[in-house]
């Protein structure tokens, strides 16, 4: 049976639909990723199997299957226990030295800060009238070169020491106003009866010089020196 025609379009219809057609915009371009041939090749399965990459290929229970931790962190602890042990050894060695050697040091520095006396032959200085209260004299003891100072005192009374600092080995001088000995360098000053340090860069005292007083004289008998 034959269908029925479809309705006639006027010739002006045709011709705007024609033109509508003609000025319509020409379809968009697939990228050829987006494309049904890509997409199925794309969702298709791998033909090879899935495979895990941390399987083992050795069957369970074979006794020599390492877990996969003790290759990744392979620690032979024996040999660590071994290290520790050469290590703890090594580390009570090095104290043992450490602490002699620090013994040795501690006995150096006692040394050090001790304002030693050494033995000399003896210098007679003077008759005690001639050095006045408040005044010092410096003398070249105990060996050629090295200077000491004699210091009397208000009350009468005799102190002698080396008269090289022993901060940089400047020469002090008695100051009689403040009673002390100074060095004019680096502004040390000492107790005039002691030679200990009252303030500055000294670590330690002055080296003594021994005194005799005997039969009206000033001697000196030992110490003084660098």
């Amino acid at each position: 049976m034959d269908s029925a025609p479809g309705p006639l379009l006027s010739p002006s219809r045709q011709s705007s639909r024609t033109d509508a057609h003609e000025d319509a915009a020409p379809p968009a371009r697939i990228p050829s990723f987006l494309r049904n041939d890509c997409i199925g090749v794309s969702m298709t399965e791998p033909k090879h199997p899935k495979k895990d990459i941390l399987e083992d290929p050795r069957p369970m229970g074979d006794p020599r299957k390492t877990p996969h931790w003790k290759t990744d962190f392979s620690v032979d602890w024996d040999a660590t226990d071994y290290v520790s042990r050469r290590e703890f050894t090594r580390f009570l060695g090095l104290s043992s030295a450490g602490m002699a050697v620090g013994t040795v040091l501690i006995a150096g520095l006692a040394s050090v800060g001790a304002r030693p006396v050494a033995e000399v032959p003896p210098l007679r200085l003077g008759r005690v009238e001639d050095f006045s209260p408040g005044s010092s004299t410096a003398f070249e003891y105990p060996a050629k070169g090295q200077y000491s100072l004699l210091v009397r005192h208000e009350d009468g009374t005799f102190s002698s020491y080396s008269q090289k600092c022993p901060h940089l080995g400047c020469a002090v001088y008695y100051e009689p106003h403040e009673k002390v000995l100074e060095c004019p360098c680096h502004e040390g000053f000492f107790n005039a009866r002691t030679g200990d340090v009252i303030s500055g860069p000294p670590q330690r005292g002055l080296n003594l010089v021994k005194l005799d007083i005997r039969d009206g004289e000033v001697w000196a008998v030992g110490g003084g020196g660098h």
